[in-house]
Formats: C-alpha cells, structure tokens, sequence
C-alpha cells in the first residue's frame, strides 16, 4: 500500500499542500499548474499524479483524470486511495464494471475503510446487483452509522431492490437526523409510488413543497403519482416545474410539454433512453405478463419469407437487430441464426440485459437513424420490432 511522504525540499512540500488546498476549496484549474511543476520534482510523480487525476476529475475532463489514475496506481497497484478515485471516475464514464474492479481491489487492499466498502457497492447499484450493494453498503454503514450518505445509499439500494419498507426506514432515520438534506423528501416520496402508494407518495411531495423545498425530484414525484391517480391535468404544472428546474433533463422537458399539450410528433432520445434506462429491469417480465407475441411474429415472418431457413437449409446471417431493448428478437431468432448479430438501442440498461443472454456479436447504444447513416455492410436480415412508433414521422 503507497503512503506519501513528503521529501523534505520544501518546494515540493508547499507545492503539495497548496495544490491539496485548492482541490479542498474547488478551484481545481488553479491547481493544475502547481501539479504541473509538482511532477518535475523528485520522487513526486505518482503523487502528483493522484492529485491530477482529481483535479481532471473536478473538471469533467474524465479521460484524461482517468490517465492520469492511471498512472498513479503504475507504481503500486494496490494504493487503495488510487483505486477508489479511479473507481469514481469510472463511475462518471458510465464504465460501472471497471468501477466494481477498481472498488473491489480498494476493499481487498483496505477492508477495514467503509468508504472503499460504500464505493463498492455503489458500483454494484449502478449495475443493478441490488442484494450484493446491500451487503456492502450495510457493511459500510455498520462502521459508521452516523455517515450520511452511507444510510442514503443503503436506503436507494432498498428502494430499487423493491424491499421498500427497508427503504422507508432508512430514509425515516435520516429525515429525523438531517430534517433539510437536499433530496431527502423526494426520494421518501418515490420509495412510497414504487411501493404502489400514490396516494401516500403524493401527500409526502406535497408537505415537502408546502415546507419550502423547491426541488425537481420532488415535483417529479408528486406528477407521476397524480398520473398513476388518473390525474393528468393536476400533473401538468409539476411536470413543468420540475423540467424549470432541471433544465437539462430532456426526459422531464418531454414530460412535461406533453402534458401541457405541446408534445413533439418524436420524443426526445434522452427521453427514451432515460424511460428505458427504468424500465429494463422489469421490461421482459411487464411485456410477457401481457401476452407479448412481437418476437414470436417475428419468426414466423422469417419463415414464412425463408422458407430454406425454416426448413434447416440455410443459416440466417448477419443480421441487424434495431431497437434491440433486452434481445426478445435474437431470442426468437437464435436457432436460425448462421453469422453475427448486431443490436443497437439508446438504453444501455436494455443492452446491458440483451448482452447478458451473450446472442449479440456486437451491441452499439445509439440512435437508429445515425447508426445507419454511418453506413452498415450488407445484411440477410434487418429487424425493427415495435420501434418506429417512437420516431414520428418516417420520411427521413
């Protein structure tokens, strides 16, 4: 495990305490340039490394704090403190796998720090593997019960693990302890809707904003319980409120201009992303549940056009699968299958299930319409099964 000790040339100590300072009052540009010279300095390359990498961090240049964390753990790969920032930033990527790495090897090397622990199972969170987080997170938690956002993160864990009276304790526990904390009321709130208490989810958003709190989780909550109420109307105004105050959440802007009667004839990508991102883990057993025949139909319609692939004569392949949410369609089509096949979707929750039945040669996230553009190479077969509802008007 790396410690850092500081020589004794006092350049390098200054260099090293200001440049901690900067980063501990947010200026991290300022700081770069003092890293900079820090680096040159004998012996200071891994440390100066590590602080580069958060201050790249703090700058969203997220490549680049990458690299530089990188370069950081060269020396020693074990440095827990290197390995838990290169696990944020990875998080920040959206690279949540190399993330649960980076966190696992932070934990293994310091398994007595509970923020490697909580780390670790944040990643776990990002990649759904609810039971797993709850483990760690709770372990974290047991260390230091009084740690804030160590009772947040086990109480969200709860929430989307579906065990929402867990969640409802958890967050009752730091509502009393942190009556103001930015959030807190909203997810109460939420945990209470996916619980399948509107009626409770709506009294809760409502006492939060009538105590003051302007927040777009909490508006966000109140107008998809008054949806699930049958309550579009009253819905309306909340959906705008919360688009105001989160003005760059395209999924609220959608939400919030069809209500008001101002829907575009084609939702937005970040609005269908975002509403597939939620709805993957639940999406093939809501779909089956109702009957659901699309990829079935699918088949038929392939056999009844290649009747030498029905027949066992012939291999289908390649064959490009658009919209290919959780791959129902490659599921359908896997015993005809002869070459690759390809999906693309805009969720990455949706590929990530359709890359876990391990079908898809190759899966993309993108949009349908630039993914084709670029120019795909001939195909025996091309699939779009319940997907051009979502684009509006089809000219293009």
């Amino acid at each position: 495990m790396t410690t850092l000790a500081m020589p004794g040339e006092s350049l390098g100590v200054r260099l090293h305490a200001s440049a901690r300072q900067l980063l501990l009052d947010q200026r991290p540009a300022e700081a770069l340039p003092m890293l900079d010279r820090l680096a040159r300095l004998p012996g200071l390359v891994t440390a100066a490394a590590l602080l580069r990498a958060e201050a790249l961090a703090g700058l969203e240049r997220l490549v680049e704090a990458e690299a530089a964390a990188d370069l950081a753990l060269a020396e020693d790969p074990e440095w827990s403190a290197a390995r838990q920032l290169r696990a944020r930033i990875r998080l920040a990527r959206g690279a949540a796998k190399a993330a649960i790495d980076d966190a696992a090897a932070a934990v293994m090397a310091t398994p007595w720090d509970p923020g490697a622990k909580a780390l670790l199972g944040t990643a776990l969170l990002e990649e759904r593997l609810y039971d797993e987080a709850i483990w760690f997170l709770g372990e974290a938690m047991q260390a230091e019960p009084g740690h804030p956002g160590f009772r947040r993160r086990l109480g969200q864990a709860f929430m989307l693990a579906g065990r929402h009276a867990a969640a409802a304790e958890q967050f009752a526990q730091l509502l009393a302890a942190r009556p103001g904390e930015p959030g807190l009321v909203a997810l109460q709130a939420q945990n209470a809707l996916l619980s399948g208490d509107a009626e409770g989810a709506m009294a809760m958003a409502r006492a939060g904003l009538g105590s003051g709190i302007a927040e777009a989780p909490l508006h966000s909550v109140l107008a998809h319980a008054l949806v699930a109420t049958g309550r579009v109307g009253e819905a309306a105004p909340h959906f705008a409120a919360a688009a105001r105050l989160s003005p760059g959440n395209g999924y609220l802007a959608h939400l919030a201009a069809a209500a008001m009667g101002e829907g575009t004839e084609r939702a937005t990508e970040s609005y269908v992303a975002a509403l597939f991102d939620g709805y993957a883990p639940r999406f093939e057993a809501s779909l089956l549940s109702l009957g659901y025949r699309v990829p079935g139909l699918v088949r038929r319609m392939v056999e009844r056009h290649c009747p030498a692939v029905a027949a066992g004569q012939e291999r289908l392949g390649p064959v490009l699968d658009l919209g290919c949410g959780t791959g129902l369609v490659g599921v359908a089509l896997a015993d005809y299958l002869g070459g690759p096949l390809t999906g693309i979707d805009l969720s990455r929750g949706m590929l990530e299930l359709a890359a876990a039945k391990q079908l898809y040669a190759g899966l993309h996230q993108g949009e349908i319409g630039a993914f084709l553009q670029q120019g795909v190479p001939p195909q025996s077969l091309i699939v779009a099964a319940d997907v051009f509802i979502y684009f509006g008007r089809l000219e293009e």
